[in-house]
């Protein structure tokens, strides 16, 4: 029997029907994308959907990231909980529109986007459970630095002058040297987060509020002698300062980032003495924008001018440097930038292939804010610099939640090896990768073997210091214990950390025993 020339055979038009169905996603698909770039990519790069799981986007982050367009998406209140003294500041910095600035359709086209275009959840990268070996250029020494135990350790710096190393705790101060021990220790109000030093005196960074908060009630002291003199306050949470003179006339000046938390700043102050023995400050911003976390004065150009170069984190995530043009004035350039759920957090300047040029290390693993789950994207990258001063990733090692970082030639061998500690591991399986040691075993082909460290209870810290504490002509390492963990983790291993009876793991490099 044949079949009516007019009739569509139902195979033919089911097939035409599922064409233009996967056309149409894939139109709204790359619309949504193209929203996403004009929206959020007006504040930050625009996220890979595919860099998170979609209960995320849709609970956490999409909720998050609509205040930002005046859209109260799911009955996210960014004004929850805070004090009216922050609310007044948001509200005066125009943080969060009043009225949204996108209409409804254009937000659930982004939202769609998130959510239909990112995987279920985020497993566990299985191959790195059996990927290191033991730690066997170091030996791990607890040092208690007093009796109580827990420990909080916000600051780890070494004077390599008077050779004793500077700890911090919430309004605690300690010196200790390798041989004598603890030599002082002192009650102080406030938390140091950064500790720098002079030949004539040492400068400290104190943060205000470990939390997040709007509240500027930062300092930045020097201390000479058994005296503290306050150099500035009413900073908004500053993490790292420099004094350095950066334009050759013999007053030094401050640099510091205010990391702040919705609104923050990297300043210059300059430093005018008064008759009455005081200083007074002068303010340039440099950038007006929170997460300025650590920075460099250097001269990257080789024009004999002290440059800035600073990390900033909290949804920018990127490196600029300010090139200083003249008489303390300065180009920003940002030179490296990434997506904002990848929390970068620390970043050194080395010349890791030996050819005269800056190059970048920088780790993310930041995993305490509105994302927290395993990150593959997470880890240390070794970016190369060019004469021209782009940098280029040559080499990434994934490591959840990747924290601090430091780099030398550890084992004198001629190459840079890499020191990682993460505040945010996995840890169920991966809970040695709290310290990850990067042996160099071939510089040009980027090659590493990995060591960690293996105690019975898995270090914790927010600080990584390397110097000769030994004083034996090698580069030995030091953690600082901080037990409190802002995300859930197993009951016993918590209890754990609350009573370890030490506060730092320094690790004696075994090079010259």
């Amino acid at each position: 029997m044949s079949r009516p020339a007019n009739v569509i055979p139902v195979f033919v038009l089911l097939s035409f029907l599922t064409v233009i169905q996967v056309s149409f996603r894939q139109l709204d698909k790359h619309e949504g994308a193209q929203l996403a770039r004009q929206y959020c990519g007006s504040c930050h790069l625009p996220p890979n959907p595919k860099s998170l799981p979609s209960p995320i986007w849709q609970l956490n982050v999409l909720p998050a990231m609509g205040s930002y367009v005046g859209i109260r998406y799911m009955g996210y209140d960014p004004y929850y909980k805070l004090k009216p003294e922050e609310v007044i500041r948001l509200k005066e910095a125009h943080i969060f529109p009043e009225k949204p600035v996108i209409d409804d359709e254009t937000w659930q086209k982004i939202v769609a986007y998130y959510v239909e275009n990112s995987p279920a959840k985020s497993p566990l990268d299985s191959t790195r459970r059996y990927r290191s070996k033991p730690l066997s250029l170091f030996r791990a020494q607890p040092v208690a630095l007093g009796k109580p135990t827990g420990s909080l350790v916000t600051a780890v710096a070494f004077d390599s002058l008077r050779q004793e190393l500077w700890v911090a705790e919430p309004d605690k101060l300690y010196r200790w040297n390798y041989t004598k021990g603890l030599t002082h220790n002192y009650d102080l109000p406030g938390t140091i987060v950064d500790v720098s030093f002079r030949p004539d005196n040492r400068l400290f960074t104190e943060i205000g509020t470990l939390l997040p908060s709007e509240i500027a009630k930062g300092s930045v002291f020097s201390f000479t002698g058994d005296s503290l003199k306050a150099i500035l306050t009413n900073s908004h949470r500053p993490v790292c300062s420099l004094l350095v003179d950066l334009n050759n006339d013999g007053t030094d000046e401050l640099i510091t980032a205010n990391y702040g938390h919705r609104t923050g700043s990297l300043s210059l102050y300059t430093i005018h003495n008064q008759s009455d023995n005081s200083d007074e400050l002068s303010e340039t911003v440099l950038l007006k924008q929170p997460g300025a976390i650590k920075l460099y004065a250097r001269d990257m150009n080789n024009d004999g001018r002290k440059d800035i170069i600073a990390l900033f984190a909290q949804n920018d995530e990127a490196i600029y440097i300010f090139y200083q043009t003249g008489n303390l004035q300065f180009r920003a350039e940002k030179v490296l930038q990434f997506e904002p759920q990848y929390g970068t957090s620390d970043f050194v300047l080395l010349d890791y292939n030996n050819d005269g040029i800056n190059d970048i290390a920088v780790v993310h693993g930041d995993n305490a804010d509105y994302s927290y789950c395993l990150k593959p994207f997470h880890g240390l990258r070794l970016l190369l610099g060019t004469k021209d001063h782009h940098y280029k990733e040559a080499f990434f090692y994934p490591l959840y939640g990747a924290t601090r970082l430091q780099a030398d030639d550890f084992d004198q061998d001629g190459d840079i090896d890499f020191a990682v500690s993460a505040f945010f591991p996995e840890l169920t399986y991966l809970a040695t990768e709290s310290f990850v040691f990067l042996e160099n075993t071939n510089a040009s082909r980027f090659r590493f073997t990995a060591r960690t460290l293996n105690m019975a209870t898995p270090v914790k810290s927010l600080t990584l210091e390397k110097a000769d504490i030994d004083h034996d002509g090698d580069q030995d390492l030091i953690l600082g214990q901080f037990g409190y963990s802002p995300v859930a983790v197993p009951p016993a291993l918590q209890q754990q950390w609350d009573t370890v009876p030490y506060k730092l793991v320094v690790l004696i490099n075994q090079l010259r025993p």
